[in-house]
Parts: C-alpha cells; structure tokens; sequence
C-alpha cells in the first residue's frame, strides 16, 4: 500500500517536474494501472461473464445464473450479445420453475428483439411457461399467435405443434386430431405430430363413464351411482346413511313425531342431493383422470423439448 501511494505520488509530481531516467520507467510501469482498460481486456471480461453464467446454468444454479448474466447486461450495455442474456435469464428463471417472472422476461425479450432469433424464441417460450402454469387456454392463444407471425421458421414449426398440444392438454380431442393431422409434410413434426393423431382414436373408444347415467342411478338407489364409476366405498357409505335416515324417518312418523320425521327428513334431503351430486361429479373425475393417463403416455412417448434450452 505504502509502495502505491509513493508511485502516485511520483507520477503526479512528473506531471510538473522532470524526473531521472529510473523514475520514469517507475512511471511507465504503473501508468497502465491507472488508466482505463483496453478494448481486448473489455470484450474478454464480458466472455469470462458469459461462459461462467453458463456453466452455473449447466450445473442448475439457475439463481446465481441470473445474478452474472444481469451483471454483463449492467456492464456491457453495448455488446450485442444482449438478447441473448436477457432470453437466458428466461431460461434460469423457467428452470428454477418461476414460471411468472419467466413469463415476464419472455414477453420483454419478445416486445425488445422482434426480428431477432432470440425474440422469436422468445414467442414460443412465454407459451411454455403458460403450459407449466396449467393455463392451456392462454398457450393455445399464443402458441397460435406465434404459429401465424413465425409461419415458415423453426420457432413457428414448434408453436404450431405446441398448439396441438395445448388442445390436448385441455382433452379437446378431435380439435387436438385435426391440429396434429394438419402438420404438413414439409413441417418439422409431421410424423411425431401424424402418430400422436392416430393414437388419439384410443382415449375416444378407451372405457368412459356417463354422468348422466351415474346421476340417475344415484336418484334411483343411493350409492349405486358410485358403483358404476368404481367408487364402492363411498357407494357403501351413501347407501348406509341414506337408509338410516329414511328408517329413522318412518319409525318418527310411527310413533306420531312429525317434528323429529321432518328434521331427518331436512338432512336426508342434504344427503340424497350429495349423493346425487358426488356420482355425477365422480363420472366426470374418472373421465379427466382416463384422459391425464392417456397425456402421460403419449408425453412419454413423445418427449419434447423446446429450442433454445
């Protein structure tokens, strides 16, 4: 420290004294230290930046990831590989499952860099993000936004693809058919997209349980609703109680109490609509649950990853 401080001090005074012959190679020696970098030093500090963010992403530290690419974006607000920083903090955010802020970052890198491949990445990832939200709704709205304005490059190929996908998640089977069927053959999952098709035919035809059906079963006998759709321990359950209150209702109108027949009657009334309720509502569950197995099938099948990751 003491030998610094008398180096700025000779180097100061030079600026008003001429100094002898040794003093000034002490001055060509800390000069470079006191002045700016140069460029070359500049553009390797932002590669060292880079190529550490991304070997933090290869090991998950998705968090610490972001901390260094947002540092090359502070320090380097110039260096053109910008987009692509910004679209990796997507990705660290997507892979640390905070789908909103990815979200976030996606639509910016997306609204920023519209021509750019990093932009038009960026399109089909916010859709990605709305996939693991479970809102399939609003991926089918911009994974067909994106299919549209990127019609003809990759990213488009896989929005429109995702598309299809979106529609199956939200088991709308023969729109999710007529998307994948769709796939020209000139398109990047035409064959992928041609089998996922011939396969859908299977859930259609697979084992279903009407709630109509299930419905009037339970109006006609208690619990027999819940035997149709598999469910005979809360079949037993409906049974039992709904018997015990008629039988307590009969045997109050027996011995001439009106008041206590009409206070189980006002609970059996509750209990017989559950029971009609619970078999409609479990015909419907047994029907969705049918349908997230046939999606994990064909997920496993087909495994997917987006471009870009």
């Amino acid at each position: 420290m003491l030998w610094l401080c008398l180096a700025i001090s000779l180097y100061s005074a030079s600026l008003f004294f001429p100094l002898p012959c040794a003093a000034s190679r002490l001055q060509a020696q800390i000069e470079p230290l006191l002045l700016p970098s140069s460029s070359p030093n500049h553009a390797f500090s932002a590669g060292h930046i880079l190529a550490y963010a991304a070997e933090l992403m290869r090991q998950k530290e998705y968090y610490r990831a972001i901390t260094e690419y947002r540092r090359f974006l502070f320090s380097f607000p110039n260096d053109k590989r910008q987009p692509m920083a910004r679209f990796r903090i997507g990705l660290a955010f997507y892979g640390g499952r905070d789908y909103g802020e990815a979200l976030k970052v996606f639509g910016e890198v997306a609204e920023l860099y519209p021509e750019l491949p990093h932009g038009k990445l960026a399109r089909l990832w916010q859709g990605e993000c709305r996939m693991r939200q479970g809102n399939f709704e609003a991926a089918e709205n911009l994974f067909g936004a994106a299919g549209l304005s990127l019609a003809g490059e990759i990213p488009g190929d896989h929005a429109v693809y995702r598309h299809a996908w979106a529609l199956l998640y939200q088991q709308q089977w023969q729109g999710a058919r007529k998307q994948f069927q769709s796939l020209p053959f000139s398109h990047s999952f035409h064959e992928t997209g041609h089998l996922i098709a011939e396969a859908i035919p299977d859930i259609e035809h697979s084992p279903r349980r009407s709630p109509l059906l299930a419905g009037v079963l339970s109006a006609a006998l208690p619990g027999s609703g819940q035997f149709y759709i598999g469910r005979r321990g809360d079949a037993w359950l409906a049974l039992i109680l709904n018997s015990l209150f008629l039988a307590g209702i009969v045997e109050a109108l027996n011995q001439d109490r009106p008041a206590v027949a009409g206070l189980l009657g006002f609970f059996e009334v509750g209990w017989y609509a559950g029971n009609i309720f619970g078999a409609v509502n479990g015909a419907h569950k047994y029907n969705a649950h049918q349908g997230r197995r046939f999606i994990q099938e064909i997920e496993e099948q087909f495994p997917y990853e987006p471009p870009g990751s």
